[in-house]
Protein backbone atom coordinates (compact mmCIF):
# COMPACT_ATOMS: atom_id res chain seq x y z
CA UNK A 1 0.00 0.00 0.00
CA UNK A 2 2.84 2.39 0.85
CA UNK A 3 4.48 1.71 -2.53
CA UNK A 4 1.23 2.55 -4.31
CA UNK A 5 0.83 5.82 -2.40
CA UNK A 6 4.44 6.86 -3.03
CA UNK A 7 4.12 5.93 -6.72
CA UNK A 8 0.98 8.06 -7.06
CA UNK A 9 2.69 10.97 -5.28
CA UNK A 10 5.74 10.69 -7.59
CA UNK A 11 3.51 10.63 -10.69
CA UNK A 12 1.57 13.66 -9.40
CA UNK A 13 4.77 15.63 -8.73
CA UNK A 14 6.11 14.79 -12.19
CA UNK A 15 2.83 15.83 -13.82
CA UNK A 16 2.75 19.11 -11.90
CA UNK A 17 6.39 19.87 -12.71
CA UNK A 18 5.64 19.68 -16.46
CA UNK A 19 2.11 21.04 -16.22
CA UNK A 20 0.61 24.01 -17.94
CA UNK A 21 -1.69 25.01 -15.12
CA UNK A 22 -3.67 28.24 -15.25
CA UNK A 23 -5.79 30.02 -12.68
CA UNK A 24 -7.84 33.16 -12.86
CA UNK A 25 -11.42 34.05 -13.47
CA UNK A 26 -13.81 36.78 -14.42
CA UNK A 27 -15.81 39.53 -12.77
CA UNK A 28 -18.90 41.09 -14.30
CA UNK A 29 -21.44 43.79 -13.52
CA UNK A 30 -24.72 43.90 -15.46
CA UNK A 31 -27.70 46.21 -15.30
CA UNK A 32 -31.04 45.23 -16.82
CA UNK A 33 -33.44 48.14 -17.29
CA UNK A 34 -36.33 45.82 -18.31
CA UNK A 35 -36.09 43.76 -15.11
CA UNK A 36 -34.96 46.81 -13.10
CA UNK A 37 -32.08 44.85 -11.65
CA UNK A 38 -28.33 44.86 -11.22
CA UNK A 39 -26.24 41.69 -11.09
CA UNK A 40 -22.67 41.00 -10.06
CA UNK A 41 -20.82 37.76 -10.64
CA UNK A 42 -17.38 36.45 -9.85
CA UNK A 43 -16.10 33.20 -11.33
CA UNK A 44 -12.73 31.91 -10.14
CA UNK A 45 -11.34 29.24 -12.47
CA UNK A 46 -8.50 26.72 -12.61
CA UNK A 47 -7.42 24.54 -15.51
CA UNK A 48 -4.77 22.28 -16.95
CA UNK A 49 -3.53 22.49 -20.54
CA UNK A 50 -3.14 18.94 -21.85
CA UNK A 51 -1.66 19.87 -25.24
CA UNK A 52 -1.95 22.65 -27.86
CA UNK A 53 -5.56 21.70 -28.65
CA UNK A 54 -7.09 20.53 -25.36
CA UNK A 55 -7.42 21.76 -21.79
CA UNK A 56 -9.64 20.77 -18.87
CA UNK A 57 -10.80 22.97 -16.05
CA UNK A 58 -13.56 24.09 -13.74
CA UNK A 59 -15.08 27.38 -12.68
CA UNK A 60 -16.97 28.22 -9.51
CA UNK A 61 -19.57 30.92 -10.01
CA UNK A 62 -20.92 33.28 -7.36
CA UNK A 63 -23.77 35.45 -8.61
CA UNK A 64 -26.10 37.95 -6.97
CA UNK A 65 -28.90 39.95 -8.54
CA UNK A 66 -30.53 42.88 -6.76
CA UNK A 67 -33.87 44.31 -7.81
CA UNK A 68 -34.62 48.05 -7.68
CA UNK A 69 -37.90 47.42 -5.83
CA UNK A 70 -36.13 45.34 -3.18
CA UNK A 71 -35.12 41.71 -2.92
CA UNK A 72 -32.26 39.75 -4.38
CA UNK A 73 -31.29 36.37 -5.76
CA UNK A 74 -28.06 34.55 -4.90
CA UNK A 75 -26.74 31.63 -6.97
CA UNK A 76 -23.69 29.40 -6.71
CA UNK A 77 -22.57 27.27 -9.66
CA UNK A 78 -19.89 24.81 -10.63
CA UNK A 79 -18.87 24.38 -14.26
CA UNK A 80 -16.36 21.69 -15.27
CA UNK A 81 -15.32 21.90 -18.93
CA UNK A 82 -13.17 20.54 -21.73
CA UNK A 83 -11.64 23.29 -23.89
CA UNK A 84 -10.85 22.70 -27.55
CA UNK A 85 -8.73 25.25 -29.44
CA UNK A 86 -10.31 25.67 -32.87
CA UNK A 87 -7.85 28.14 -34.37
CA UNK A 88 -4.45 29.45 -33.33
CA UNK A 89 -3.57 32.68 -35.18
CA UNK A 90 -0.20 33.77 -33.85
CA UNK A 91 -0.57 34.33 -30.12
CA UNK A 92 -4.39 34.62 -30.27
CA UNK A 93 -6.53 31.50 -30.01
CA UNK A 94 -10.21 30.86 -30.67
CA UNK A 95 -11.68 28.06 -28.59
CA UNK A 96 -14.90 26.51 -27.36
CA UNK A 97 -15.64 25.08 -23.94
CA UNK A 98 -17.85 21.99 -23.82
CA UNK A 99 -19.25 22.33 -20.33
CA UNK A 100 -21.77 21.06 -17.83
CA UNK A 101 -22.94 23.65 -15.29
CA UNK A 102 -24.92 23.01 -12.10
CA UNK A 103 -26.55 26.08 -10.52
CA UNK A 104 -28.10 26.27 -7.06
CA UNK A 105 -30.06 29.38 -6.05
CA UNK A 106 -30.65 29.91 -2.35
CA UNK A 107 -33.91 28.28 -1.15
CA UNK A 108 -34.78 26.92 -4.63
CA UNK A 109 -34.12 23.62 -6.39
CA UNK A 110 -30.95 23.50 -8.46
CA UNK A 111 -30.80 23.34 -12.23
CA UNK A 112 -28.25 22.32 -14.84
CA UNK A 113 -27.10 23.34 -18.28
CA UNK A 114 -24.93 21.63 -20.88
CA UNK A 115 -23.50 23.47 -23.86
CA UNK A 116 -20.76 24.94 -25.98
CA UNK A 117 -19.31 28.32 -24.97
CA UNK A 118 -17.02 29.96 -27.58
CA UNK A 119 -14.19 32.23 -26.54
CA UNK A 120 -10.97 33.98 -27.42
CA UNK A 121 -7.66 34.13 -25.53
CA UNK A 122 -4.69 36.42 -26.02
CA UNK A 123 -1.46 36.60 -24.00
CA UNK A 124 -0.66 39.92 -22.35
CA UNK A 125 2.74 38.66 -21.13
CA UNK A 126 4.53 35.35 -20.61
CA UNK A 127 2.36 34.61 -17.57
CA UNK A 128 -0.87 36.62 -18.03
CA UNK A 129 -3.60 36.00 -20.62
CA UNK A 130 -6.84 37.85 -21.33
CA UNK A 131 -9.80 35.55 -22.00
CA UNK A 132 -13.33 36.38 -23.14
CA UNK A 133 -16.43 34.28 -23.78
CA UNK A 134 -19.32 35.46 -25.91
CA UNK A 135 -22.46 33.48 -26.52
CA UNK A 136 -23.58 29.92 -25.98
CA UNK A 137 -25.27 26.98 -27.62
CA UNK A 138 -26.89 25.27 -24.65
CA UNK A 139 -29.67 23.05 -23.31
CA UNK A 140 -30.91 23.46 -19.74
CA UNK A 141 -32.83 21.33 -17.25
CA UNK A 142 -35.93 23.49 -17.69
CA UNK A 143 -36.12 22.02 -21.22
CA UNK A 144 -34.92 25.11 -23.01
CA UNK A 145 -32.52 25.04 -25.90
CA UNK A 146 -30.92 28.28 -26.87
CA UNK A 147 -28.37 30.06 -28.92
CA UNK A 148 -27.41 33.37 -27.40
CA UNK A 149 -24.88 36.07 -28.04
CA UNK A 150 -25.84 38.86 -25.68
CA UNK A 151 -26.94 36.97 -22.56
CA UNK A 152 -23.70 35.02 -22.00
CA UNK A 153 -20.62 37.23 -22.03
CA UNK A 154 -17.63 37.35 -19.71
CA UNK A 155 -14.06 38.61 -19.66
CA UNK A 156 -11.22 37.83 -17.34
CA UNK A 157 -7.54 37.16 -16.78
CA UNK A 158 -5.57 33.94 -16.34
CA UNK A 159 -2.21 33.46 -14.66
CA UNK A 160 -0.24 30.72 -16.43
CA UNK A 161 2.06 28.78 -14.10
Amino acid sequence: MKKLVFTLIAISIAAIANAQIYAGGSLSLTTNSDAESTSVSISPEVGYTINQKFAIGAALGLYTQSYDGGGSTNVISIKPYVRYTILQAGPVSLFTDAAFMYMKPKDVDGSWEIGLYPGIAAPLSDKISAVAHLGALAYSSNSTFGIGLSNVASAGLYYNF
